[in-house]
């Protein structure tokens, strides 16, 4: 498709021709959903599994509970998140085995205790164990048990051959079956100005859905913070009024959330003060 070159771009000489291998396009919701595992949160919550290993992190990260990421993970309909959680946990294996080496070769400082149960000094403390199983893991034809097996069997014995492993999909082809089928190509789908448009929006956002079509929520400002928390306290002290008209006693916090209420603005002056 020929691009459009404006007057003002003449002197900036020809543009680059469209690769569609320069842009990924991904099929998106016309109405963006916040509850719930979307596509976009499930892609989110692998991508940070694989970054650092841990559920919990990574459901923290998409707003969502570890809990429920495993409730996906058994359900009929969540094998693509189950295969693709299951390559991000082998991508995250090469951090694990980083962290470990460095233990292993570097060590691990320990303290050293007295008698008396006090902490005299520290020393650091090599696992060879940890080195040789990772040696093992990470290189079984030179440091497996089926080496020393072959070396001890030399001189013509027969030994058998290890099986070739079968391919398991990277981390990249796991998110990619995540997702819906994708339509056309955009090029056959929108007209020629459309297209350019689209190009032009792309490159801008460098690969960053616009906000109205992300299903991710917008994080909360700490103005947006502090007024939920003003609300929520306010709503709090005006129980505790209703509780103590009653001729009930107030614990400790409801007393403070009934001073609260009486005085919110010297109440939020005061709590800047304190920071």
């Amino acid at each position: 498709m020929p691009a459009v070159i404006d007057d003002d771009d003449a002197d900036c000489g020809p543009l680059e021709p469209y690769d569609p291998a320069d842009y990924r396009w991904v099929p998106v919701r016309r109405t963006p959903r916040f509850d719930g595992w979307t596509e976009e949160k499930q892609r989110r919550f692998i991508e940070t599994l694989a970054d650092t290993g841990l559920v919990g992190a990574a459901a923290k990260a998409v707003g969502m509970t570890r809990e429920t990421a495993y409730r996906l993970r058994r359900s009929p309909h969540g094998a693509d998140f189950a295969r693709a959680w299951d390559a991000a946990r082998r991508h995250a294996a090469g951090l694990i085995e980083d962290i470990a080496f460095e233990r292993a070769i570097q060590g691990v400082e320990q303290e050293v205790y007295n008698d008396a149960g006090e902490v005299v000094s520290a020393r650091l403390v090599h696992d060879n164990r940890l080195l040789k199983w990772l040696l093992g893991h990470l290189s079984p034809e030179r440091y497996g048990d089926g080496a020393r097996g072959r070396d001890a069997c030399a001189g013509g014995a027969v030994v058998d051959a290890i099986p070739t492993p079968v391919p398991t999909p990277t981390l990249e082809e796991s998110l990619r079956a995540m997702e819906p089928p994708l339509p056309a190509p955009p090029e056959q789908l929108l007209t020629p100005e459309e297209f350019d448009d689209a190009l032009e929006d792309a490159d801008a956002a460098d690969g960053v859905l616009p906000h109205y079509l992300n299903e991710q929520r917008r994080p909360r400002t700490d103005k947006q913070i502090a007024k939920e928390e003003h609300e929520a306290r306010m709503a709090r002290g005006e129980a505790a009024i209703a509780k103590r008209d009653a001729g009930l006693t107030l614990t400790q916090e409801e007393f403070a959330d009934e001073c609260y209420w009486y005085d919110p603005v010297g109440n939020k002056r005061r709590q800047r003060r304190s920071r």
